[in-house]
């Protein structure tokens, strides 16, 4: 067993993840989106090596670039906004300008997929819609990100993360049994989850295409996401009866719950298997238990009023007992439990880091920040982190003249004309105040400069 470890070990080490290939090179993607749900899905792509030219809007750029938690910046930036854009390109066009839908046409013929999660209708209206752009490139995968779709009666309807948590029923469930307050998945699950659906529904769309050499729209709703996460409405059809909320516990598991320890830590424990649940009866030396109808049973120990009694008997243990020392009885008996962790065990932890599942990137503009890793290993194309976000049209000159081949002076009138820009002096769409962009080759694509 230990060989296969060790081979596995040297087969997704992390130190190794430049030196192979990337499954989405050469794959070019156009990205519409703003916030956090679409702009996940082109993320992912982006981890994977795909070209993602990320379009904003000259001097406002996108409306999670100057927002944060609780008003605090890093560096000028939105922390968050550097994980959710990574390793993409920036340009920034005024799509209300004809010479910038140009642009965009131009772009198109070459892309492989285009995003956009602006209103239902929106980017149809505003000429860079499914039916425009399949029109040039008919092979070019169109995916419609919003809260309701792209049809239906609430298409119109405005939403974000906690909208789409309320309309899927998630918030129904979230909570405790017996109280009327709900509780919002933290952290903006509205927004990711759906985002991670979207990009498994592009790579459905590139196999397709791989296969037939035909492109096609894609309509991806947060509220559908979501539901698809829960089978609560499937039971209700079957019982006539809800699950409803049920805090910590798990109704499907022996003693599952959150408990507290005695050094003031929490604990998920869960017994899955009649084999854990006796290995958590030897751990508490209450072997006694196995013979108590009450829980002798599985089905009986899943009996709410029996659950009850054996989560109290356990929490009682559990207060008398450390954290570690409860997760070094469970990998000794046999039976499920983990520390609750929080941001600094996640942020600091040598295993996830060893592992690849927290990344402390050092970027050449903003320096050193810690960022989740790919949430998959793949042997010959891993995912990797190339660079951080960037300032808004930072990328402008690079993508105009390498991949369309404008010239200096093209570049000079899209910019009198305000077709093209950059940033003003708001948080979140300019550098660091200690970078020199002077000296930046990147951005200055086609001119000299001096490091």
């Amino acid at each position: 067993m230990e060989e296969y470890f060790s081979y596995t070990a040297k087969l997704f080490d992390p130190t190794r993840v430049n030196e192979k290939p990337e499954v989405f090179k050469g794959l070019r993607v156009l990205d519409f989106t703003h916030v956090i749900f679409g702009p996940t899905a082109s993320r992912i792509l982006a981890t994977y090596g795909a070209e993602v030219i990320k379009l904003e809007l000259p001097f406002y750029g996108d409306l999670w670039r100057p927002a944060t938690y609780w008003g605090r910046y890093w560096k000028h930036s939105n922390p968050i906004w550097h994980f959710v854009t990574q390793n993409k390109y920036f340009v920034s066009l005024d799509l209300k300008r004809p010479e910038a839908k140009e642009l965009i046409y131009r772009m198109a013929k070459d892309a492989d997929i285009v995003l956009e999660n602006f209103a239902p209708g929106t980017a149809e209206a505003w000429g860079v819609g499914y039916s425009s752009l399949s029109e040039i490139n008919p092979k070019i995968i169109y995916l419609s990100c919003s809260t309701y779709g792209q049809y239906g009666p609430m298409r119109y309807f405005p939403g974000w993360d906690l909208l789409a948590q309320a309309a899927s029923g998630v918030l129904s469930l979230n909570g405790f049994p017996e109280t009327d307050r709900y509780y919002k998945l933290p952290d903006y699950l509205g927004d990711f989850v759906p985002g991670n659906m979207a990009a498994l529904v592009l790579c459905m769309a590139i196999y397709y295409r791989n296969k037939s050499g035909k492109g096609q729209y894609l309509d991806l709703s947060q509220t559908d996401s979501m539901i698809r996460l829960l089978p609560h409405f499937t039971y209700h059809s079957v019982t006539g009866e809800t699950l409803g909320r049920t805090g910590h516990h798990d109704p499907a598991m022996i003693a599952a719950s959150i408990f507290k320890t005695r050094d003031g830590k929490f604990l998920g424990l869960a017994c899955a298997t009649e084999k854990q649940f006796h290995g958590l009866c030897r751990a508490m030396g209450k072997e006694a238990l196995l013979q108590d109808k009450r829980f002798s049973d599985y089905f009986e120990a899943l009996k709410e009023e029996n659950a009850e009694a054996l989560r109290a008997i356990v929490g009682d243990w559990i207060r008398e007992k450390d954290c570690d020392e409860i997760v070094g009885l469970a990998t000794e008996t046999g039976f499920a439990a983990a520390e609750v962790a929080t941001d600094k065990v996640i942020c600091d932890d040598e295993w996830r880091r060893e592992r690849g599942s927290v990344i402390l990137f050092n970027d050449e503009m903003y320096g050193e920040l810690a960022l989740a890793g790919p949430s998959a290993r793949l042997s010959k194309t891993p995912g990797r982190t190339k660079w951080l976000a960037r300032p808004l049209g930072y990328h402008n000159r690079l993508v105009l003249m390498k991949f369309l081949g404008l010239s200096e002076q093209d570049l000079e009138n899209l910019e009198k004309k305000k077709v093209i820009g950059t940033f003003d002096d708001r948080p979140g769409l300019k550098p660091p105040l200690y970078y020199h962009l002077d000296k930046d080759p990147v951005y200055n694509y086609g001119r000299e400069v001096k490091r």
